[in-house]
């Protein structure tokens, strides 16, 4: 195990935890976050298997994975900032996404793979938290998919769950050329309809130097509302 298939776990658990109400539609009056993110990647409720009328979260977690290994999150991670983790072996930072969020071990992933992986679980899970209302059923949503992870990883998602939301050292610790990256999977593990998870998006943009226009596209990506007028 690693933490890039750690960071894909902890994807669908957020997912599950934190969006899949707005991904079946029923609440959603706009269709926007990750429910017009997935209306757009799924091409309506049509499917080439021909499975009609959902499918349930397999489905929709392919979906959100794209189809056949090409598309999806992993996709628009990858247009995010300076990419520095295509060489190799395995393929871009998101091709591996996309792989790890469909629940496939990633074959080959460099030390510079595995260290952004780590930013990125981090931004997940401080965005997560935000808010202070991740509840106890919502971390057991978020962390039900580490059963083959090492106790190491699960160890380390259980402290950043419950540790202090510390900002500012996040942001500090975020290498150069994986600001927009960050910012785009702190608004993947949050549904935007508090005031409180606004402010976090807002100090996280301007302490990674994003710009108003630039968080606007990245909210446009996910279908979320955008922050500035």
């Amino acid at each position: 195990m690693s933490l890039m298939g750690t960071l894909g776990k902890v994807a669908m658990g957020v997912i599950v935890a934190k969006g899949v109400g707005k991904m079946m539609g029923s609440n959603s009056s706009s269709g926007g976050g990750l429910g017009g993110l997935l209306g757009g990647l799924m091409g309506g409720n049509s499917n080439s298997s021909g499975s009609s009328s959902g499918g349930g979260l397999s489905d929709l977690i392919g979906g959100l994975a794209g189809k056949g290994g090409s598309g999806g999150l992993g996709s628009i991670l990858d247009s995010l900032g300076g990419s520095n983790a295509s060489a190799g072996n395995g393929g871009g930072l998101g091709d591996i996404f996309n792989s790890v969020l469909q629940g496939k071990e990633p074959e080959k992933v460099d030390d510079e793979q595995e260290k952004e992986a780590e930013i990125l679980l981090r931004a997940m899970l401080n965005a997560a938290k935000c808010d202070g209302q991740i509840d106890e059923e919502e971390q057991k949503k978020i962390t039900q998919h580490l059963e083959d992870v090492t106790e190491e990883e699960a160890q380390f998602v259980r402290e950043e769950l419950n540790s202090p939301l510390d900002l500012d050292g996040f942001i500090n610790s975020v290498p150069r050329g994986m600001e927009e990256k960050v910012y785009f999977m702190s608004l993947l593990a949050i549904d935007l309809d508090t005031q409180e998870e606004a402010n976090y998006l807002d100090k996280l943009a301007k302490g990674l130097s994003i710009s108003n226009d630039v968080a606007n596209q990245i909210h446009e990506k996910l279908g979320a509302p955008v922050l500035y007028s």
